[in-house]
């Protein structure tokens, strides 16, 4: 069964920039990994522009990942690459990360 996992960042204002091009070089060629492994369903990076749960002084991201099955979002958190982009993205964090995750049951669409 596929599993879908959220997380909600808070990036201070001032590094969005810098954020943004950390993603694109170190968690996308992770999920591209993960995609030509089709471990990965498919995964998108977002700002938010809508929040019930904003946060001064923030930019929020949404990060969604569909994972083919439970063992493929182990496998991210687990994978080098990531490990090493999450170290680095905490930095630009100006709140604790919001993750939400389970089984998909009902999905439309690619």
């Amino acid at each position: 069964m596929q599993q879908t996992i959220a997380v909600v960042l808070s990036v201070g204002k001032d590094r969005v920039q810098e954020f943004e091009a950390g993603f694109r070089e170190h968690e996308l060629p992770v999920w591209q990994d993960l995609l030509d492994r089709k471990v990965l369903v498919r995964a998108s990076l977002s700002p938010l522009e809508i929040t019930t749960r904003g946060v001064e002084g923030a930019q929020q991201y949404m990060v969604v990942a569909v994972f083919a099955t439970e063992e493929g979002h182990h496998e991210h958190d687990n994978h080098p690459g990531f490990e090493a982009w999450n170290r680095i993205a905490d930095q630009y964090q100006v709140a604790g990360a919001l993750a939400f995750g389970g089984d998909t049951i009902l999905s439309v669409g690619d």
